[in-house]
């Protein structure tokens, strides 16, 4: 069980009351960006505009992905669901702070590639 703490970004006031997901997609549960793979990588293109008014996580977001980082693991750093994630990366894309790099557009790995990498996993 988790034991939540004051500084907890998502306990709001008291510890019994936490901010539900939702909450920060302001109730949205889709995004024009879905299809953002697990593992395709997230990379912050610039810094937000005065006139941008992006909430707290996408702040925190932007911040992980200066350097480039999978779209799972952004999810796991600020313990939301992937789904909540790709709604906030949407927005943040639809304002061109950040840019997606599929893996899958790099190519396939090479068959021996793979086999050496099993076989390796094996001998372990």
């Amino acid at each position: 069980m988790r034991h939540w703490s004051e500084e907890d970004p998502w306990v709001d006031g008291d510890p019994d009351r936490i901010v539900r997901p939702y909450t920060v997609t302001g109730g949205r549960t889709r995004s024009d960006h879905a299809d953002v793979e697990l593992i395709a990588l997230i990379t912050t293109v610039r810094p937000p505009t005065r006139a941008q008014r992006l909430q707290p996580v996408q702040h925190a977001l932007l911040g992980l992905c200066r350097r480039p980082m999978a779209l799972v693991e952004v999810a796991a750093r600020l313990d939301l669901p992937v789904a909540v994630i790709r709604v906030l990366l949407g927005d943040l894309l639809d304002n061109e702070l950040i840019s997606v790099s599929s893996p899958s557009a790099a190519g396939a790995p090479d068959a021996r590639f793979l086999q050496a990498v099993i076989d390796g996993i094996r001998r372990l």
